[in-house]
């Protein structure tokens, strides 16, 4: 470990300490003051600002999985956008990483100002010009002029990666000083996609044309709408001293960002999209386009609240309505607007359109009547409406159903989701008030016909967290996120149950000490009706170099007394296997004590970005079974 990584847990921890003793406000506007001082120490990265009234997310959740295929760096999180959020990314950010990536928000006019005085950008990414915060500006053009003051910013020796299509983007140019790359499906585009196509459940794909170049890029994105986030990634890549080979290798590992056209399967073979962050209106046309092209049984479109409608709101949603009863087999309407579209329903037609006040009912109406094959887009502001509940709800019970709490953060990340909220708890297919109990919950019920189960191996005391011993554990929970799915708490068990790209899953980690997890894991596979033949355990290896993955079909313990006490308890060898390589650097440590200690900066990173990789083992593995069984 080295020294910074050390100032880096100490100075950790002593700033969530006065967190608490301060508060967050206090310690944000020290950060906010620090920064500054810190900036001038960092020579090394390339500092990559985003901006645009749409796809700034994305396209930065893009840059930060591509450029950290290549080396290390820091982002700001998840969709902060503001000067506190770029202040303490930029406090993360060591002397020797080698890129720094900021979502810029444009929600006011004068708001980039100390952004960029704070970041002092070498690339600028401008996305597309749109209505968002219409309120705070008079014209597109008022929002360009503030967007446009990132790619004013840029110093000669610096990249501005302009999209093309879009003609207040492009004209940022003028006022640059700095090198200019374009990109769009115009001729005109030095970076240009050629063959597009994203038709669900297939995702977007295309040729990057470049000069001379041509590279086939499949991503894991849903729509076409992303094209200006994907090229302006690659673009930001290009300017960063990628290849473009490189670019689409790194842009392909990277999976949609929590709530942007995020495809979530549930246990019954629904699959949710989930665009439920944010709705502007102007945005509503990419949801019908890919609706639209989409091929399943049904598609149901569930909209909430629509933001930067301005004048004329109940107008504007009834037109929606009207465009969305052409497109999807049906729709419903989940706000205090929602009312307003009924009289857009065509005649006789009832169920192809409907209007719900609140998300409970709309949740027990759409549950009720959803089954296998049908695809199912939320489309919807989630500070207003929480349409995340929805998904929730089909898998356990949901206590609160306010409408009013106004929290930015998604109700799988809230504290409150199990506290009481004066309203009765719902269950789908039955009012709260006559539910009979359920002698075996739903995530223990036998596993199906072609469900596999993927146990990762573990310590379950938080304390062992991080360590080389949980790497079958983090995982797990890797392909937890990755298909969007819960974790269920029973006594014996963490489960999920659900659709891993296209694979039907059973996701476990064992509540006990990893020597002893053979007979938690017999105790369950016994009540779930488990062979061994179905299970793949994912479990860390000292004997692999560090961050290595390797995969076997059947096999000995090799010295890990997790899988051996398995192997005992059930008397075959017949489990699939991927092994995550621990191996410690330098030997400072015993055998024992290294893999229950938490893992270093370095070697976190090293492990973190072989996730990727140890999934695509799984895969095949998946794949592989699905094709004998």
């Amino acid at each position: 470990m080295t020294s910074f990584d050390i100032l880096t847990r100490l100075s950790g921890a002593l700033l969530w300490r006065i967190r608490k003793l301060v508060g967050d406000d206090l310690v944000d506007r020290a950060m906010l003051k620090i920064a500054p001082y810190w900036r001038p120490f960092l020579k090394k990265p390339i500092f990559i600002g985003v901006t645009g009234s749409v796809g700034k997310t994305t396209t930065k959740e893009l840059l930060l999985g591509m450029l950290g295929r290549n080396g290390r760096g820091v982002g700001t999180v998840g969709s902060l956008n503001n000067i506190d959020a770029s202040a303490q990314a930029i406090l993360r950010l060591r002397p020797s990483d080698t890129f720094f990536a900021a979502e810029l928000s444009e929600d006011k006019p004068g708001v980039l100002d100390e952004q960029l005085a704070l970041l002092q950008p070498d690339v600028g990414i401008v996305t597309i010009v749109g209505y968002d915060h219409w309120s705070a500006y008079d014209s597109r053009e008022a929002i360009a002029a503030e967007m446009g003051k990132l790619v004013a910013a840029l110093p000669a020796t610096g990249t501005a990666v302009l999209n093309a299509d879009d003609e207040l983007v492009l004209t940022m140019a003028t006022h640059c000083a700095a090198r200019i790359i374009t990109y769009g499906v115009s001729p005109q585009a030095e970076l240009r996609a050629e063959n597009i196509g994203s038709m669900w459940p297939e995702r977007l794909q295309m040729t990057l044309v470049r000069g001379t170049e041509q590279v086939s890029l499949q991503t894991q994105l849903c729509g076409t709408h992303w094209i200006p986030s994907v090229l302006g990634a690659v673009g930001g890549g290009l300017a960063a001293g990628l290849s473009l080979e490189a670019c689409v290798a790194g842009i392909a590992s990277v999976a949609p960002f929590v709530g942007r056209m995020q495809p979530v399967t549930t246990t019954d073979g629904v699959t949710f999209i989930r665009d439920d962050f944010k709705a502007p209106l102007w945005t509503v046309d990419a949801c019908f386009e890919f609706l639209k092209t989409a091929r399943a049984e049904r598609k149901i479109l569930v909209i909430g609240s629509l933001s930067d409608c301005g004048a004329g709101a109940p107008e504007k949603y009834i037109k929606v309505a009207k465009q969305a009863q052409e497109i999807a087999d049906l729709t419903i309407f989940v706000g205090p607007w929602a009312s307003q579209v009924l009289k857009a329903r065509k005649s006789g037609t009832q169920d192809v359109l409907r209007a719900f006040r609140n998300v409970r009912n709309a949740a027990e109406y759409l549950n009720s009547i959803t089954r296998e094959g049908d695809l199912v887009v939320l489309k919807g502001t989630n500070k207003q409406d929480h349409l995340l509940r929805v998904i929730l709800a089909r898998t356990g019970d949901i206590a609160c159903w306010r409408d009013d709490c106004g929290r930015m953060a998604f109700c799988n990340e809230c504290a409150d989701r199990s506290k009481p909220s004066g309203l009765p708890a719902f269950v789908v297919g039955a009012p709260a008030e006559v539910r009979e109990p359920r002698e075996t919950p739903l995530c223990l019920r036998p596993i199906e016909s072609g469900e596999q189960v993927i146990v990762g191996l573990g310590n379950s005391d938080a304390k062992y967290a991080g360590t080389p011993h949980n790497a079958g554990y983090e995982l797990v929970d890797h392909l937890l996120v990755s298909a969007g799915l819960n974790w269920d708490e029973t006594p014996e068990a963490w489960i999920a149950r659900g659709i891993l790209q296209g694979h039907r899953v059973c996701l476990v980690k064992i509540r006990m000490a990893m020597n002893l997890i053979g007979g938690g894991l017999k105790r369950l596979a016994e009540q779930m009706a488990i062979e061994p033949e179905q299970c793949i355990l994912i479990y860390d290896d000292l004997d692999m170099p560090l961050g290595s993955i390797r995969s076997r079909l059947s096999g000995g313990a090799g010295g890990h007394r997790g899988v051996a006490s398995i192997l005992e308890a059930f008397q075959t060898d017949a489990f699939r296997r991927v092994k995550v390589g621990v191996d410690q650097e330098g030997a400072k440590l015993n055998r024992v004590d290294y893999v229950l200690t938490p893992l270093s900066a370095v070697s976190r990173d090293v492990v973190d970005q072989a996730m990727q990789t140890a999934e695509a083992h799984v895969l095949k593995l998946l794949a592989a079974q699905k094709k004998t069984s």
